[in-house]
């Protein structure tokens, strides 16, 4: 059945007058006459009868005209709820990210973004890009911050970093007690526990530096891992923005190999149906003019 048939029956119907119809719809009366007999012969019902010049509803058309009145009724409550979804500032966006990017980044940004969109409610669900990815293929989150890329059907995948610094690092008093090659052969090699992209570029940077594979300890928490160099425990591999601090007050030692940097690109992944919110939208391009800035303080 075509919405615009129903609809013509629907405006004739209130005004028993097809003329009147007609003008109400910006049709012509033989467009309206033909919209009716398509619906009549759809049903295999007649819906008016005339009596002289009069125009009346037959018992057919009266229960057609109580259900257009609920159907178009209901559309209307649709349309308005559309509308009032894309006006709405409120409701909840969930963002998943590693620790290091919910402490370090996402203060500043929700700050911001709260400034335009106060009701919002923000969640951010901290874990690692592995499981950002399973989240996100579920449907579980809003947005999403790896390291690395997702190609996948469905998802935006929208680079924030070409690039994400790890440095390896000792605490001041091992640094400045061993050499870089004792270092490595007699210290526990602390690591962050991750899978993907970040977990590859490790092993790599594991297999060239010729780290012994025999003594490695992971933390799930990159700031376990900075507060367990600390602590002279081991070495570890960690993103140079989480230490800046410690490596320019001296807290910190970095272990200076020769050899290629670890560098980890870094995306936002999100899905493409959900890029039609402006609020999400607004969020993305918040995050995207900062992402740098935030990197560089």
């Amino acid at each position: 059945m075509e919405l615009r048939n129903l609809k013509t029956f629907q405006v004739a119907a209130k005004h028993l007058n097809f003329t009147k119809a007609a003008k109400e719809l910006n049709f012509t009366q033989p467009t309206v006459t033909s919209q009716i007999q398509s619906l009549e012969n759809e049903l295999g019902k007649s819906l008016f009868f005339r009596i002289g010049k009069q125009t009346f509803l037959t018992s057919s058309g009266k229960i057609v005209q109580d259900y257009a009145e609920q159907i178009f009724h209901l559309i209307e409550e649709m349309d308005q709820a559309l509308v009032q979804s894309e006006m709405n500032k409120g409701g909840k966006i969930i963002i998943a990210a590693s620790e290091t990017f919910c402490t370090h980044y996402f203060p500043y940004i929700i700050r911001e973004f709260l400034n335009d969109y106060p009701k919002v409610n923000i969640r951010l669900v901290s874990c690692h890009s592995n499981e950002v990815i399973e989240g996100m293929e579920s449907n579980l989150y809003d947005i999403g911050i790896i390291s690395g890329q997702l190609d996948k059907g469905g998802i935006s995948n929208i680079v924030l970093s070409e690039y994400e610094d790890l440095v390896l690092i000792a605490s001041k008093e091992l640094g400045s007690e061993e050499n870089p090659e004792t270092l490595l052969a007699n210290y526990p090699f602390i690591k962050y526990e991750i899978d993907g992209p970040f977990d590859d570029s490790i092993q790599t940077f594991i297999k060239e530096a010729n780290i012994s594979t025999d003594n490695i300890i992971e933390f799930s928490s990159l700031e376990a891992v900075k507060s367990a160099v600390i602590n002279n425990i081991g070495i570890g591999l960690i993103s140079r923005n989480l230490v800046k601090k410690e490596l320019q007050t001296g807290i910190l030692f970095e272990i200076k190999l020769n050899h290629a940097p670890v560098n980890i690109q870094t995306s936002l992944i999100i899905a493409e149906e959900k890029l039609s919110f402006k609020k999400v939208r607004r969020l993305i391009e918040i995050i995207k003019s900062n992402w740098e800035r935030i990197h560089s303080i």
